[in-house]
């Protein structure tokens, strides 16, 4: 058991100096991951506003269509 702990205070002390030498890197590289993600919600969010104008313009054409059949 003291093994265990020994080993898991060192892998944490390790990780703890990797994560201090290379905190610029990994924050940046975060930051880029975010404004990927940021640029591909945005595309598909604004695919999803053309689709769904598209639709309304179909629904108000099939609902004036309607109109006039009626009259």
């Amino acid at each position: 058991m003291k093994m265990r702990t020994l080993f898991a205070g060192l892998a944490g002390l390790a990780s703890g100096v990797l994560l201090a030498q290379h905190w610029r890197l990994l924050t940046k590289e975060g930051i880029k991951l975010g404004l990927k993600a940021k640029t591909k919600v945005k595309e598909v969010s604004q695919q999803a506003m053309e689709d769904f104008s598209d639709l309304t313009a179909e629904a108000n054409q099939e609902l004036s269509e309607n109109d006039r059949e009626v009259m």
